[in-house]
């Protein structure tokens, strides 16, 4: 996990790992107000329908831990970068698998371009994590923060 925790604190995902995936969107609204939206992790539910249950210990900064459940699977996760309002990244555990999530906002006028990069491996990632269904997960979380920062 070592190595995982240092890839997230540069903002990047494991390039070796059997599951990634990287897409961007734009987004009308100031990059500050998208940033606030995104680091405000246990309100993640109310936006994103498929996340439940959000528990943060401490402020959002590198080392703050957190639990939370993603399509109905739990994890574990822990902050490693929060750079605002540019860059957010965790590393997380889950039955087996381990995973990378970056998050990198680029200040347009008053446009924001979002990005999202997940990596994930370990025994039965392939089994659980199809390409499909993590290229379709992070399109979903992109176009619902979208639809969270235009309102």
């Amino acid at each position: 996990m070592n190595h995982l925790n240092t890839l997230a604190r540069q903002g990047k995902i494991n390039e070796d790992a059997s599951v990634k995936d990287q897409h961007s969107i734009i987004i009308n609204a100031p990059i500050n107000k998208v940033w606030e939206i995104l680091i405000n992790m246990e309100a993640w539910p109310e936006w994103n329908d498929k996340i439940k249950n959000v528990a943060v210990e401490g402020e959002v900064a590198q080392g703050t831990n957190f639990g939370w459940t993603f399509d109905g699977k739990k994890f574990t996760s822990q902050i490693q970068s929060a750079e605002a309002p540019t860059i957010l990244s965790w590393t997380g555990k889950s039955s087996m698998v381990k995973s990378v999530y970056v998050w990198q906002l680029e200040d347009d006028e008053n446009q924001t371009i979002a990005t999202l990069s997940t990596s994930m491996q370990g025994t039965f990632t392939i089994l659980f994590n199809k390409h499909q269904k993590i290229y379709n997960d992070l399109l979903n979380w992109l176009q619902t923060l979208k639809e969270k920062a235009e309102s």
